[in-house]
């Protein structure tokens, strides 16, 4: 483990040693908030400060093991059997996994309109619901008590340049009325709906970790489910896993999680269940593709999917990309936006130049429709690309920062890190049929690797959210 993830580490350990006993609901809210406060606290102090200036930093980097991880984050998860009872989801996962379930015993919650509306356009079977209508006035008398419990903490560690301070203070008592609404309305969505099971999408968001925690305290068993690609650099977007398991891709994900000491009994292996549609719908291919974007349908097309990457790594990637596509002959070019990016603006500035580019907001057109007519992929890291690859689109990552993951060191990809890179392979990828057969043939074991592309991944989750719901225990 690097010292910059071992003093993230250590430092979650200390915000839950010293904060567990402030909770709302029986549930500690450094449990809820441990992810928001990394970024706390590296946008506030760094690694520097810490090292110079906190003795357990000082002392305890240099003996952190990987093992320890379970142990200073998670705990046993026990549960009661809920058999019957209605299977709260994400809806983001909901839309997918819901068509293995019953649709009278699912319960499709979303965050934000927006998902809604989008989950609707795809899916115009299925009924989500944005969380915000179910929201009530946030009690006075609630704020006051955890107010109280926060100050009486933070004055108890009045010697801790971190834990003690007046700026550390402030960010946690400015959190108290959104801890206090989102509790109040998950339980009681929990108890209105005889929920047996919560199915999340990420520990780290706060609505997938007040679905996980609330569920905890009421010993009812959850699952989230792996996001994205799990990298050793990430570990605590991954960890602790707060859902009774954590559903995973691949065997080697299984494996990551043993290494850091996370049960077996904790994690389990069903492939990814957003791929599955990728099998079991018919998609708009290239004819449709054209015709929905208004172009010639002898065009070809470069999808590019964006990522929030922060404002000045956006500035310096989309103009590599866009200079080294604007000068290949008959080529159009799709900037699909990322679905947390909800305004284009810096986008559409970027690409203003460009007159063979189009940037599509979130929702507009679906990633899988834009896929399936093709013929080539771009992006940084995004998870998408293994999407891409299961279509059968030639990848391209361009990589002109280093980056938690890369699919060019893992021989997933062509990489390129200048747009002259990027024209070039891009150029041969059009023109050399034999190299565009290779980069699609070179990404095959990736794929079998990390996931199980067949199709079928929803179902062996939604069998394993019913024997949860039927038998209890401890895990």
């Amino acid at each position: 483990m690097d010292d910059h993830t071992a003093y993230y580490l250590l430092m979650v350990k200390e915000f839950f040693h010293r904060f567990g006993s402030v909770t709302y609901r029986k549930v500690p809210i450094c449990k809820h908030l441990y992810y928001q406060f990394l970024g706390f606290i590296n946008n506030r102090w760094g690694l520097k400060w810490s090292n110079e200036n906190l003795s357990y930093i000082q002392e305890g980097i240099e003996n952190v093991r990987d093992v320890d991880v379970y142990g200073w984050t998670d705990e046993p998860y026990v549960f009661d059997p809920h058999p019957g009872g209605t299977i709260l989801m994400r809806g983001g996962i909901g839309d997918i996994a819901s068509d293995f379930m019953p649709k009278e015993r699912c319960f499709l919650l979303s965050p934000s309109q927006s998902e809604v509306e989008t989950i609707k356009l795809n899916r115009p079977d299925l009924v989500a619901h944005n969380i915000e209508i179910f929201y009530q006035p946030i009690p006075p008398a609630a704020i006051h008590q955890l107010n109280f419990k926060i100050i009486q903490t933070v004055t108890e560690h009045k010697n801790d340049p971190v834990f003690g301070s007046e700026v550390f203070l402030k960010w946690l008592l400015e959190k108290v009325p959104d801890i206090i609404q989102r509790f109040d309305v998950v339980q009681r969505l929990i108890e209105e709906h005889n929920v047996g099971a919560v199915l999340t999408a990420s520990s780290i968001h706060w609505f997938g970790s007040t679905l996980n925690l609330l569920a905890r305290i009421n010993r009812i068993p959850s699952i989230t489910l792996q996001h994205g690609i799990i990298a050793d650099s990430q570990l605590l977007c991954h960890t602790p896993i707060l859902a009774t398991k954590k559903s995973v891709w691949g065997e080697e994900n299984s494996d990551w999680f043993t290494h850091y000491g996370f049960p077996l009994s904790r994690v389990s292996v069903h492939g990814s269940p957003r791929f599955d549609i990728i099998f079991n719908k018919q998609w708009a291919g290239k004819e449709k593709l054209c015709r929905i974007l208004n172009i010639s349908p002898d065009r070809h097309i470069a999808v590019y999917a964006t990522q929030p990457l922060g404002g000045g790594k956006i500035r310096l990637m989309v103009p590599t990309v866009l200079n080294g596509l604007t000068d290949i002959e008959n080529l159009f070019v799709i900037i699909l936006l990322h679905h947390s990016e909800k305004s284009p603006a810096v986008y559409e500035n970027l690409a203003a130049g460009f007159s063979n580019c189009r940037v599509i907001p979130f929702g507009h057109i679906s990633l899988y429709d834009a896929l399936s007519g093709a013929d080539l992929f771009i992006t940084c890291f995004s998870t998408a690309a293994i999407e891409a690859m299961l279509f059968r689109v030639p990848v391209i990552t361009v990589e002109p920062f280093s980056t938690n993951f890369s699919y060019g060191e893992a021989g997933a990809s062509q990489r390129a890190g200048t747009s002259e890179e990027l024209q070039n392979i891009a150029t041969r990828l059009f023109h050399e049929q034999s190299f565009r057969e290779s980069t699609i043939q070179q990404y095959q074991p990736f794929i079998k690797h990390v996931c199980i592309p067949d199709g079928s991944s929803s179902q062996r989750l939604m069998t394993e959210v019913e024997n949860l719901c039927n038998q209890g225990g401890v895990m």
